[in-house]
């Protein structure tokens, strides 16, 4: 990953939206990491995959709970399917 300061990436905004197209771009203030400058597409795959993990925790979870089950033929049923 290639690193900017606030003050050069400022100065060089739309170079760096070009080149986060490629690989993600760290913004460091006072030498300390700050943000990260991403292309469209790789946020759009990052959400995708919290999303995937969101639906694997929730699976989880269900599967744990004691509480009644409904049989999937009934839910079949009821859906109409």
């Amino acid at each position: 990953m290639k690193e900017f300061s606030v003050s050069d990436a400022r100065k060089d905004l739309p170079s760096l939206v070009d080149k986060c197209k490629k690989e993600p771009i760290v913004i460091n203030r006072h030498g300390k990491p700050e943000a990260v400058i991403i292309g469209i597409e790789q946020y759009e795959e990052f959400l995708d995959a919290v999303e995937e993990l969101e639906d694997i925790a929730m699976a989880e979870e269900s599967l744990l709970d004691p509480g009644p089950n409904i049989p999937w033929e009934k839910v079949k049923k009821d859906l109409g399917l």
